[in-house]
């Protein structure tokens, strides 16, 4: 047989108190005497009660759950992040539903709307629209309509007008910025930009930085071919076709770039011997890459706080800000070649015909 659970009207029996009192101490209010809520409480100890979560929450008009609506979470960027959301709004006293869309816009609507359903108090949304140029007005209506019954806190994206209540970003710019800056400073001047693609506000973004940084770029050192380990692949064989090449590539993310290092071995091109690689995101396969890969970290676990704090505060009512920026890191490693000390000897620094994919090149 089965021991019946406690009661609220058990502990308030045994401990001598209205059954409101055992009431606000489960509610934390501070009217509570402190002797009386040490008493409540051994009791609730000694008979192992369990508050009954459902009820509290009805009656506050909380369910204690978030929706997290994500692309891929198979990315290792996406699943980073996630676990750290996650983590972070368990410790809250939230619980975290995933919706995964696998990039499909019209599956990320439907689970927007079925976590509404479902009675989320409040939705982290990462990618999709939220990381989409030229978000349209049908899109921005149907988010509308979702704001108006619960909040939106977008992640390393943003919406237009009122559609959030807040956008967390890390500064992807000035992280493009510091690993630009980094190779500059290490003697290189002939620099690519891999991966990526024209239609998302991260690669947009990146992209404008590595531009104003090398202006005179030759157009074929430019490859947005994509976000995948194969778009890294592909363009870097793109890039061997070039009548020239760099001395170093950025990419718009370590997936892409673990997609170079690949196919730099499959083409004889030595990394950083012939050519120099950074990343982008700082995912944990870029501390195993061989070479180890220097890359910008995205501050993960202070962007989840900050993204997860926001959001409990709109829930909460208070006021939030509009827009949340988290500073990037540099995270220097081995994938980098210094030229400093070739410069002026005509040498490294330079631009120069691509290697062939015969055989392999000595460093």
């Amino acid at each position: 047989m089965h021991k019946k659970a406690s009661t609220i009207y058990d502990v308030a029996r045994q401990a001598g108190v209205s059954v409101s009192t055992v009431s606000r101490v489960l509610n934390g209010r501070q009217s509570v005497d402190p002797g009386l809520r040490a008493r409540v409480q051994q009791v609730m100890q000694e008979l192992r009660f369990r508050p009954n979560r459902l009820a509290q929450n009805l009656y506050h008009h909380r369910s204690n759950l978030l929706g997290c609506v994500l692309p891929d979470i198979t990315s290792p960027y996406f699943a980073q992040l996630f676990l750290e959301l996650e983590t972070y709004a368990f410790e809250r006293g939230y619980t975290v539903f995933l919706g995964n869309t696998a990039s499909d816009i019209n599956l990320e609507r439907t689970y927007l709307h079925t976590l509404a359903e479902q009675q989320v108090d409040g939705i982290l949304l990462l990618g999709g629209r939220s990381n989409t140029c030229g978000v349209t007005q049908e899109d921005v209506t149907d988010l509308h309509e979702l704001i108006e019954r619960l909040p939106i806190v977008t992640v390393n994206g943003d919406l237009p007008g009122p559609v959030v209540v807040s956008s967390v970003r890390s500064d992807e710019a000035d992280g493009a910025r510091q690993i630009l800056m980094h190779l500059r400073s290490q003697g290189h001047r002939h620099v690519a930009f891999l991966g990526g693609l024209s239609e998302v506000t991260s690669t947009v973004e990146k992209l404008r930085v590595y531009q104003e940084l090398f202006p005179d770029a030759p157009a074929a050192w430019t490859q947005l071919t994509g976000l995948t380990l194969h778009a890294g692949k592909h363009a870097l064989s793109q890039l061997l076709e070039a009548p020239t090449r760099p001395s170093a590539v950025v990419c718009v993310s370590d997936l892409v770039a673990l997609g170079v290092l690949t196919q730099a071995r499959t083409q004889g091109v030595s990394v950083p011997g012939e050519l120099s690689v950074v990343g982008f995101d700082d995912i944990q396969l870029a501390e195993m890459a061989f070479p180890r890969l220097t890359s910008v970290s995205h501050n993960y676990a202070l962007l989840a706080r900050q993204a997860v704090d926001q959001l409990i505060a709109a829930i909460a009512g208070e006021a939030t800000p509009r827009h949340v920026t988290i500073p990037t890191k540099l995270v220097i490693r081995d994938s980098v070649r210094s030229l400093a000390a070739d410069q002026g000897k005509g040498g490294r620094g330079a631009a120069r015909r691509p290697v062939s994919s015969s055989g392999p090149a000595s460093d």
